[in-house]
């Protein structure tokens, strides 16, 4: 059954009223060059779950990068997403954003990261051969019509999938909607390429989540970087 959620209680996870976006470091701008190859000056967190690391990624500000992160979903929404989880910290220098993410899943080994187009995925280690997880599932067309944001194209996802459940966290986290209405067509493509492609169509850089509990997940679709609560 497809539930369409927009969730008070995913505030406990995710907060646009937390830490300020750490400004220094290096701004990869130039069109040419690779958003992975690009490097940080500094890269700091301390007692953070993986979420806030890709968070403080993300708040780097590098031109270019679109990072997609699948969080290890809790068992109810409303659990504590700190508690379970494998904490650190990192004090990096001088490291690309390959580097990071690297580090990044040797702190917490229950995640692995590849590349799709333009985005960056960062998504449970466990989850790789699973077919029924809902970012595997195999598309074999889709298309948008006239959608104002990436939270309205999720629609025809869910016709798709009707046994699967498909939600979204809309206003509190930023700007999430299109230039102008788009409409585009896709064929032979997992979930998570055709979540990519919604993503990539709104900024030169952007980030999408998913998570949430078992009972209710969801995803979340954010221009640029996005905040956490520490």
């Amino acid at each position: 059954m497809k539930i369409f959620l927009i969730c008070v209680i995913a505030v406990l996870a995710l907060s646009s009223a937390c830490f300020a976006a750490s400004d220094d470091g290096y701004q990869a701008r130039q069109s040419n060059l690779d958003p992975l190859n690009a490097r940080i000056a500094h890269f700091d967190v301390s007692d953070a779950i993986l979420r806030d690391g890709m968070s403080e990624l993300s708040l780097k500000k590098v031109d270019g990068l679109h990072l997609g992160f699948e969080e290890v979903l809790r068992e109810r929404i409303s659990d504590d997403p700190r508690a379970h989880n494998t904490h650190f910290s990192l004090h990096l220098e001088g490291k690309t954003v390959r580097g990071i993410l690297d580090e990044l899943c040797r702190s917490d080994v229950r995640y692995a990261w590849s590349k799709d187009g333009g985005t960056v995925n960062i998504y449970p280690r466990a989850t790789t051969d699973d077919h029924s997880y809902l970012l595997n599932l195999w598309i074999e067309n889709i298309g948008v019509h006239e959608m104002p944001d990436p939270d309205q194209a999720l629609t025809p996802l869910s016709k798709l999938f009707p046994d699967q459940q498909v939600g979204y966290f809309g206003p509190g986290l930023g700007d999430s909607a299109y230039d102008k209405p788009w409409t585009a067509s896709f064929a032979e493509l997992s979930v998570r390429r055709f979540i990519n492609r919604l993503a990539e169509h709104m900024a030169r850089q952007t980030s999408w989540i998913w998570g949430g509990g078992a009972d209710e997940r969801m995803f979340t679709f954010i221009k640029g970087g996005f905040h956490t609560r520490q």
